[in-house]
């Protein structure tokens, strides 16, 4: 069942048993509520296709880990791939979460991992409105030990809100990860040509490409409605995915197959280690402003 959270003309829905997520968010402009994620009318879609729609939350790891392979601590580890040539998006996006909290306006959740992670732990979850904001948080949590992780979440936003013919991006990152494959290398570069998404439109770019190095928030115009996204975590990270149908702006606490990089010596991937009683976490807040 949905969990609705409303204050002050906005209204969000949530849907616990569809992977914790973020199925819709309303926010008041011109006297219309409007809705602001690409989301399938019928819910149940996201039992076949759960990496698509509204805005999940990634964990233990964000985007890709490389044929689902990699090593910590001196041992090789294993995560299934799910049908994908690489593992991704971690293992709680396609599981029900379980609501520990909730308010008219507040929703805390959490699912516990499978035992398609090596380690035993959960992923935790906080929704808040605020008068023109979102504020979410995401945490991984170990129960027993140490482990690598990382986090983030997954939204589709609307091409089209509020009757757009086309919509800009502010990304103030100043670099960016060199691909092969669709996964980094380690080698960054700077952001220019077709990557220079500062206060440009999209237009048909198709991007799949991690940025780093952020100078501040990132801003979405939409021409009369206007969404700027705050990120807080130790290593911000943006994947930035630009489908015809929608587009993805993804805060996250570290690169694509953050671990293999690590295990290579990289040290600009934001690889952290989740702990008993030290989470790894990524708080975002999304504000809005209408014309």
């Amino acid at each position: 069942m949905p969990i609705e959270l409303a204050h002050n003309g906005a209204t969000a829905i949530l849907f616990p048993e569809f992977g914790g997520r973020l199925h819709q968010l309303f926010v008041p402009a011109g006297g219309v509520a409007e809705p602001l994620l690409e989301s399938p009318f019928d819910p149940a879609q996201y039992r076949d296709h759960p990496t698509r729609g509204g805005c999940f939350p990634m964990a233990p790891w964000p985007n890709r880990i490389r044929d689902g392979h990699f090593s910590s601590a001196g041992r090789e580890w294993r995560v299934p791939l799910d049908g994908e040539r690489h593992a991704i998006h971690g293992r709680v996006h396609t599981v029900p979460w379980r609501v520990v909290a909730r308010t008219g306006r507040v929703c805390e959740m959490n699912a516990p991992f499978d035992e398609g992670w090596p380690w035993e732990g959960k992923a935790w979850q906080r929704f808040e409105l605020r008068d023109r904001s979102l504020l979410m948080k995401l945490e991984v949590r170990s129960a027993r030990e140490p482990f690598p992780a990382g986090c983030g979440w997954h939204p589709w936003f609307r091409r089209d809100v509020a009757g757009a013919q086309g919509v800009q991006v502010s990304l103030p990152a100043t670099r960016r990860y060199v691909l092969d494959e669709h996964l980094p290398t380690g080698e960054l570069a700077p952001v220019e040509g077709i990557y220079d998404l500062r206060n440009d439109f999209l237009g048909d770019r198709r991007l799949d490409d991690c940025y780093t190095g952020l100078l501040g928030p990132i801003d979405i115009n939409w021409g009369r409605l206007s969404l700027q996204i705050t990120t807080d975590c130790l290593y911000p990270h943006v994947q930035v995915f630009t489908p015809a149908e929608a587009f993805c702006i993804e805060p996250q606490t570290c690169s694509p197959d953050a671990f293999n990089l690590a295990a290579r010596g990289a040290t600009n991937d934001g690889t952290m280690i989740a702990r008993p009683g030290k989470a790894v976490s990524i708080t975002c807040e999304w504000t809005w402003s209408a014309r």
